[in-house]
C-alpha cells in the first residue's frame, strides 16, 4: 500500500469510527481520551522542565497494557544511565491506560518511582495530529515497541531525522504478509531489535537491509520484577496453602469447554487439590455458565469475591475479580494458561515466575515464549484436546516431583534470558 493511499484508507477508518462510536465502549473511550491531548503534551513538558530534566523526552509507544510491560524495563534503564531523561509513553487503547494506572498503583504501594514522566493516549495517524504532537514534543528518540508500525508518525519522525527503534519485536509467520506491507516504513528505523532468532529472520527474509538482531524480551524482567515488588503476603492467601492449587487462567469459553473433563477430574479423584477458574472477562455470563456446569457436576463454585469475605481451605473458586491473577500465582503450582484453544494464548511468563508448571491448548505461535518453552519441554506443554489435556495433567497432579521439577525448569528459563533491558539501552544513541 502506497503511503499516500494508506493516509487515504486511516481518514475513511476513523471518519466511519465515529459513526460507531454510540455501539462500541472501547471506541468511545478512546477517541474521548484524546480530547485535550494536545493541551496536556505541552503542560507535560514544561512540567518536566521545570523538574530540570530534559525538554526532549524519549518518546515510548505502545499498543495496550501487555507492551506496556515490555516498555517499562528499558525505560527503567535509560533513568539509571541517565537520571535527567525526560519518559513520555504512549498508548493506542484503554487497555494501556488501565494498565499505567494499575502500574502506578503499584508503585505507590512499593514506594518505587515511576520510569515514566507522562503517559498519554498516542495522537491518531493523521499527518496534522502526529505533526503538531512531534511539534510540541521535539523526542530525542522514538521507541516503538513489539509491532506498533504507525507509517505516519515514522514517516514524519524520520523527515525530522527523530531516530526510531522498535523494540522487543515479535513477528510470527502469520505477520508475513504484513511485513511486505510495512516494509517502506521498517526501512526508516534506525535499530529494530527481536525478541528471538525466528523473528529476525522473517524481517530479514522481507529486507535484507535492515538493520536488525536478536536482543530478547523485555516482558521477561518485568514478570520477575512485578514479582519483586508484591507486598505481604494477603490475609486470603494462607487459606490457599492448604493445599495444592491448580489454576485455569484467562480463560475464553472455548477453554472452559475443554478443560470441563480436567475439571470433573480434579475434583472427583484429587481431594488435595483445589481449583481456581479465572476468566479472561468475569463477564456474569461466563460465571454463570461455570456455576452451572459444577452444580451439574456437584462441584460447588465459589465467587472469590465471596471467598474474601469469608475464606475457607477447600472450595473450587471462580475469580469474579480483576487485577488478582498475579497474586494468585503466588499460591499455584499448576496452571492452564487460556486463549489457548480459542486463537490466542496469554501471558505464559506469570505463571513461570512463580515456578508453576503449565499447560496450553493449541494456539500458542502468537507467544515466542510459549512455543520457545513447548519446543525445549521446559516447563510448558502444548495439548491439542480435551482428550489430551486430561492424559497430560494426570502427571502432575499425581506426581508431585514431577510438578516441582516443571515449575523449576519454567522458572529457570526466565532466569536465563533476563537482562534484555540494558542490551537494548545500549542500542540507543
Amino acid at each position: 500500500m502506497s503511503f499516500f493511499c494508506y493516509r487515504i484508507a486511516y481518514l475513511f477508518f476513523w471518519l466511519l469510527a465515529f459513526g460507531l462510536l454510540p455501539f462500541s465502549k472501547k471506541l468511545r473511550l478512546g477517541i474521548l481520551g484524546r480530547r485535550g491531548l494536545l493541551l496536556r503534551l505541552k503542560t507535560a513538558k514544561a512540567t518536566w522542565v521545570s523538574k530540570g530534566l530534559s525538554s526532549s523526552p524519549y518518546w515510548f509507544h505502545f499498543a495496550s497494557s501487555g507492551e506496556l510491560e515490555q516498555a517499562i524495563p528499558i525505560a527503567e534503564e535509560i533513568k539509571i544511565k541517565d537520571p535527567s531523561a525526560s519518559i513520555l509513553f504512549t498508548f493506542f487503547s484503554p487497555s494501556g491506560q488501565r494498565g499505567v494506572v494499575l502500574e502506578k498503583l503499584r508503585r505507590q504501594k512499593a514506594h518505587k518511582a515511576l520510569p515514566w514522566d507522562a503517559a498519554d493516549y498516542v495522537p491518531l495517524d493523521l499527518p496534522w495530529q502526529v505533526r503538531a504532537a512531534l511539534n510540541i514534543l521535539t523526542p530525542k528518540a522514538l521507541i516503538l515497541i513489539n509491532r506498533e508500525i504507525w507509517p505516519e508518525l515514522i514517516f514524519q519522525s524520520h523527515q525530522k531525522q527523530i531516530p526510531i527503534y522498535l523494540f522487543s519485536a515479535f513477528f510470527p509467520l502469520t505477520k508475513s504478509k504484513m511485513l511486505k506491507v510495512w516494509r517502506p516504513y521498517l526501512k526508516l528505523l534506525k535499530q529494530i531489535g527481536t525478541v528471538g532468532d525466528s523473528s529476525t529472520q522473517l524481517l530479514l527474509g522481507t529486507e535484507a537491509s535492515l538493520n536488525v538482531i536478536s536482543v530478547g524480551d523485555t516482558r521477561i524482567e518485568r514478570v520477575l520484577q512485578r514479582k519483586e515488588l508484591q507486598s505481604s503476603t494477603p490475609a486470603w492467601g494462607t487459606f490457599l496453602t492448604k493445599r495444592s492449587l491448580f489454576v485455569a487462567a484467562s480463560l475464553w469459553d472455548e477453554d472452559f469447554e475443554a478443560l470441563k473433563p480436567v475439571i470433573e477430574k480434579i475434583a472427583k479423584d484429587f481431594p488435595e487439590w483445589r481449583m481456581c477458574l479465572v476468566p479472561h472477562e468475569p463477564t456474569e455470563a461466563l460465571i454463570l455458565k461455570i456455576k452451572a456446569y459444577g452444580k451439574e457436576k456437584a462441584i460447588l463454585f465459589r465467587r472469590f469475591s465471596h471467598f474474601l469475605e469469608t475464606p475457607d481451605d477447600s472450595s473450587p473458586l471462580i475469580m469474579d475479580r480483576v487485577g488478582l491473577l498475579a497474586e494468585l500465582y503466588r499460591f499455584s503450582q499448576l496452571t492452564f494458561v487460556g486463549g489457548s484453544f480459542k486463537s490466542k494464548v496469554h501471558n505464559v511468563l506469570e505463571p513461570a515466575a512463580y515456578h508453576n508448571a503449565i499447560i496450553t491448548g493449541p494456539f500458542i505461535q502468537n507467544s515466542f515464549e510459549a512455543t520457545e518453552m513447548n519446543q525445549l519441554k521446559q516447563g510448558l506443554q502444548s495439548v491439542k484436546s480435551s482428550e489430551e489435556a486430561l492424559q497430560v495433567l494426570l502427571n502432575p497432579l499425581s506426581n508431585a516431583s514431577f510438578l516441582k521439577s516443571q515449575g523449576i525448569e519454567a522458572y529457570q528459563y526466565l532466569l536465563k534470558r533476563r537482562g534484555a533491558a540494558k542490551k537494548y539501552c545500549e542500542l540507543i544513541s
